[in-house]
């Protein structure tokens, strides 16, 4: 999500990406029925942003991306990846050998490296300095295609939204139905289309994320979607927090590695 690694300790023209080696998106079900009675479910007013993963080539002369330990890790990127990956949370980098390598960022705690507040004038003098200290840790395992949320839930195009950390009015794992977002066409990055369903997962989070702000994820998708909806404060919308269990409990597998 925006801001993840600065502000926090931890936590339409669609593009198709160039042919890196990297897996399809995941084969998500976007088929869920709607709730039947919202007056059933608390309603909340909302606007949104989004986030994405950043993809990245390998940079032999670039910046190191220091673990806990403010070890190297191992590959290494230009200052426009370094920033965007510290900026977004993950990203995604082909290697000299064509192998991919998927990094997540861990904390903001480490030694000063690099400097991003030229690509980034926008943002406050804290959350500029606190980019220069990120740390990132590398991502084994095969399920996960993206990065992680929060408490380790892969992360889930379209699905995952981050919300307020302090999680005030969304907790951790809600299930929430946008009503605007119920029969959207949607393209993501391998070109799967999709017609989206309406539900999305409280996965993720970030100091950037205040109160009735979510970020949604989209992937590899770096586009904004649907202005409407993650077009920034102006643009809020309706949504409701669902008690299904049924439908809980598959977006739970979906966010479990």
């Amino acid at each position: 999500m925006q801001l993840k690694s600065v502000l926090g300790a931890f936590v339409l023209v669609f593009c198709f990406l160039p042919a890196v080696g990297l897996a399809a998106d995941d084969p998500l079900t976007f088929t869920y029925d709607p709730p039947k009675d919202l007056s059933k479910h608390r309603e909340i007013e909302l606007w949104g942003t989004f986030y994405h993963t950043r993809i990245a080539k390998d940079q032999p002369d670039g910046h190191d991306l220091l673990n806990k330990h403010d070890k190297p890790i191992g590959p290494k990127l230009g200052r426009t990846d370094w920033c965007k990956a510290a900026l977004e949370g993950a990203a995604v980098i082909e290697m000299k050998d064509g192998s991919k390598v998927i990094v997540n960022v861990r904390d903001a705690d480490g030694p000063a490296q690099v400097n991003c507040s030229p690509l980034y004038p926008h943002l406050s003098a804290r959350a500029r300095n606190g980019m220069r200290h990120t740390r990132f840790f590398k991502i084994t395992s095969p399920k996960v295609k993206y990065g992680y949320g929060i408490d380790d839930m892969p992360l889930a195009a379209f699905r995952t939204i981050a919300v307020d950390r302090h999680q005030v009015p969304i907790r951790y794992r809600s299930l929430v139905f946008i009503p605007k977002l119920k029969g959207r066409n949607l393209t993501l990055a391998d070109g799967t289309a999709i017609t989206h369903d309406g539900y999305v997962f409280a996965a993720d989070t970030g100091s950037g994320v205040h109160g009735h702000h979510i970020d949604f994820y989209t992937g590899f998708v770096n586009t904004n979607p649907f202005p409407d909806l993650a077009g920034g404060e102006r643009h809020r919308f309706k949504a409701y927090l669902v008690t299904d269990e049924a439908i809980h409990k598959q977006m739970l597998e979906l966010h479990s590695d």
